[in-house]
């Protein structure tokens, strides 16, 4: 049986050991945060937080869509685990602490009670702990491209749905139209064959061009009902409208956002090589320990160096090196071919822009000209009877069919400058979310 006394003693050396530990780790846990971390936080605090308003303008729609976007939420919960992933390596580069405790009996066991109180700080280890915090930092620095490359990609998706309810709108107008105006025909055709004045094989001719604008029609509703509900998934709202940007230049503001990521990526690999190239470095640490007997009257203290090399893996060492050194020659060519990719995404916009302009030129002459060719062969056909009634519905068709073309190529064009806009950097600007954050980061496309 133990005393009092020493039950008394024990537990106070207990008590003050454990409360020594909590103290101490108290002492040594994590600074502020630094580097990218820092720079977003502190970017992002001046920063008023992105709300929802109401209305179907496109800025309130692409504001209202980036807030329930899931990608958005979780492309910013991957830079959150990113910068925790920084301060756990960076915890390698700070003094750790840690407590063991343990009794037992028989000849074979440890004793009596007892507790140890350990440190640890790392003196040496050829860079590598280092590397490690700068390949997690690359990582947040990656990361938080992407998450700014997703607000761009849902903006843009925002709005290629909101001009396709538009468009898909307007091509049900012209369809109807043309369903209309073909039915007016149907009717005036038939008339003349019950005369006797034409075959009933036109009005037979008039009564399928007929079904085939009801089917168009019928074809298009059904595609503006599904083009709305795609666009209230993304926006909590149905309506659609024109996109009118004014940006022009299709010129990249600096670099792009992949290639700012590859050109991490490749200096990521490279940090990773380095590492991987001083595996075998030794490392060196400190370690005070205090701790003993449980119920002793002295506090036993001891100072440990600890050194450590892992020159033997079985191969393992340079297969891991190998690794690295591929992954930087594949980070290298992608890089190259991201470069390549980006000037001719440049030239091809400017391009389909122009050929957009020259073509949109076209169909508007043309669709003039063809306006003053019905009304000829209306004349024509039903006052001269010197037109075949094929040659009337060709018109009448291609003269509707020029317009619901003009309408796409509005549309694509308007899609085109958001492209532009994008890779300009001026699309926030034009929708009003710049100079906001959401999810604790900054809603800018300006580098950090």
């Amino acid at each position: 049986m133990i005393p009092l006394r020493a039950h008394l003693r024990i537990c106070r050396q207990a008590a003050m050991f454990i409360t020594g530990g909590i103290l101490l780790s108290g002492c040594v846990g994590l600074p502020a945060a630094d580097g990218t971390e820092a720079a977003i936080i502190e970017k992002a605090s001046v920063m008023p937080t992105l709300t929802p308003v109401k209305g179907a303008q496109i800025g309130a729609v692409a504001r209202n869509g980036l807030l329930i976007n899931p990608s958005v939420r979780e492309a910013a919960s991957v830079i959150s685990a990113s910068a925790d992933q920084v301060r756990v390596q960076r915890a390698a580069l700070f003094p750790g602490l840690s407590v063991a405790a343990g009794a037992g009996v028989g000849s074979g066991s440890t004793g009596k009670p007892g507790v140890d109180l350990t440190g640890s700080q790392l003196l040496f280890d050829g860079g590598n702990s280092k590397r490690a915090v700068k390949l997690a930092d690359f990582d947040l620095q990656i990361n938080y491209i992407a998450f700014q490359k997703t607000v761009d990609d849902t903006l843009l998706e925002i709005l290629k749905t909101y001009a396709d309810v538009q468009m898909k709108s307007e091509l049900l107008d012209v369809y109807k139209n043309q369903l209309k105006a073909l039915t007016e025909l149907d009717k005036l055709v038939a008339e003349r064959a019950t005369n006797g004045a034409v075959s009933s094989s036109d009005h037979l001719e008039t009564r399928k061009r007929v079904q085939s604008a009801a089917f168009l029609a019928n074809d298009t509703q059904l595609e503006l009902g599904e083009a709305r509900d795609r666009l209230t998934l993304l926006t909590g709202q149905p309506q659609g409208g024109r996109v009118s940007l004014s940006t022009k230049s299709c010129k990249a503001q600096g670099e792009t956002d992949d290639l700012r990521m590859n050109r991490l990526s490749q200096a990521r690999a490279q940090v990773a090589l380095e590492k991987a190239e001083k595996e075998v470095t030794p490392r060196i640490a400190l370690q005070p320990v205090v701790g003993g007997e449980l119920g002793v009257n002295k506090l036993p203290l001891g100072l440990n160096v600890d050194v450590r090399s892992d020159f033997l893996q079985g191969g393992a060492l340079t297969a891991r090196a190998n690794v690295a050194r591929n992954n930087l020659a594949g980070t290298e060519a992608k890089l190259a071919s991201v470069q390549l990719q980006d000037s001719l995404t440049e030239t091809a916009l400017v391009r389909s822009l122009a050929a957009g302009d020259i073509k949109s030129t076209m169909l508007k002459k043309q669709i003039e000209l063809l306006k003053k060719t019905r009304v000829l062969y209306r004349e024509q056909y039903f006052d001269m009877g010197t037109r075949q009634l094929s040659d009337l519905l060709d018109n009448e068709e291609e003269y509707y069919s020029r317009q619901a073309e003009l309408a796409k190529l509005r549309t694509e064009m308007s899609i085109t400058r958001v492209q532009c806009a994008i890779r300009s950097r001026g699309l926030r600007e034009e929708l009003k979310v710049n100079g906001n954050s959401i999810y604790g980061y900054p809603l800018s496309a300006d580098l950090l």
